[in-house]
């Protein structure tokens, strides 16, 4: 009897000692949001799947999945890092030989940004239940949440005049490319018109008759450097995304193309820039809006920075809408430059009108 009670107690401890150095061996972990690029507030689900390889049943294994605190879940969500403003979402779970399990929580995030989810922590417990043994699984996930749109009367109000005065100045400017035709000259046209293979033909001088400007694009302007500080400031940051998200989906409606530029870093993005160029359709907006969601309230460069990068493309006729948290002396001279450049005045939108 006492040489079986050895035997049994050898048995057991080998199961326990065995348990404790492989008891996560052969599980694997991965997670990611249902969707990449969400709205404010739109139902999404963590998808997370865990995968037993091995042919041994597990009684319990925790998971202390690292997530962004500004997820709304309704499961357990403990602080983790309130500087980093990273939480861990826990649950625990038991696992059959080889089985794959996928679980789906619904959660929500209600503010703009670029969210990271970054693996889990999984915590194996032995064959006794006395103790556990951990292991980390790093990942890096991306959820991007646009901003919200700014629905402004006021704001439609403004680009509707502004856009109709474009379309006026439409059928002042000339196209110097497009030619419809020629006709007799006045003596009032440039020299430069004068078409001389057709006045050759014809034996008297001609001209060529110009079609108008098809289309004129437009530079959108976001400026980050809000001159204000707290909440308040960061408040005005947040309309300024939301406005900008209007003008360019305005823009959009009117087959209008455009092209987007900031002075504020793009997480995530390749270059960090967050510059979009010349276009239209929805893959195009989605990337501009894109854009605005990974937007940071860090600068990668100064306003004059902002400008001078919209003269290097700026063209005789190219319209610039300017967004902006607050007015200042220094647009002025910034704004005649622009002017100067493309005989267009530029439109500015500034978000302290804008505020509630």
């Amino acid at each position: 009897m006492i040489a079986f009670l050895l035997m049994l107690a050898a048995v057991i401890a080998g199961a326990e000692l065995y348990s404790l150095r492989r008891n996560l061996e052969g599980v694997e972990y991965n997670c990611a949001p249902s969707k990449a690029v969400a709205e404010p507030g739109e139902a999404l689900e963590l998808v997370t799947v865990i995968t037993n390889r091995k042919r041994r049943f597990l009684p319990f294994i925790r998971l202390n999945e690292d997530v962004p605190d500004a997820l709304n879940v309704t499961a357990e969500l403990r602080a983790e890092d309130v500087k980093r403003r990273r939480s861990a979402l826990r649950s625990t779970v038991y696992m059959m030989p080889r089985q794959r399990l996928t679980r789906r929580t619904p959660f929500t995030i209600d503010a703009r940004g670029r969210y990271l989810f970054l693996g889990a922590t999984l915590e194996g417990g032995d064959f006794m239940g006395l103790s556990t043994a951990s292991r980390r699984t790093d990942l890096h996930r991306e959820l991007v949440i646009l901003p919200r749109p700014a629905d402004s009367g006021s704001l439609r109000e403004v680009m509707g005049g502004w856009m109709g005065d474009r379309s006026v100045n439409r059928f002042i400017m000339e196209d110097p490319v497009l030619t419809l035709g020629y006709r007799d000259y006045t003596g009032r046209e440039p020299m430069k018109q004068i078409a001389w293979t057709q006045t050759a033909r014809l034996g008297r001088l001609t001209v060529r008759q110009q079609d108008f400007t098809v289309e004129r694009a437009v530079t959108v302007m976001l400026n980050g450097h809000s001159f204000a500080f707290g909440s308040y400031g960061q408040k005005m940051l947040e309309t300024c995304f939301s406005l900008c998200r209007d003008i360019c989906q305005q823009l959009e409606d009117q087959r209008i193309p455009y092209s987007f530029i900031c002075n504020l870093r793009s997480l995530g993005a390749p270059d960090g820039t967050g510059e979009v160029g010349d276009g239209l359709g929805k893959a195009h907006l989605d990337t501009v809006l894109e854009g605005l969601g990974r937007a940071d309230v860090t600068h990668r460069d100064t306003l004059e920075g902002l400008f001078d990068r919209a003269l290097s493309r700026a063209n005789l006729g190219r319209g610039h809408i300017f967004i902006t948290p607050v007015k200042n002396d220094l647009h002025q001279e910034l704004l005649e430059r622009l002017r100067a450049a493309t005989g267009e005045e530029t439109l500015c939108v500034t978000a302290d009108d804008y505020q509630d």
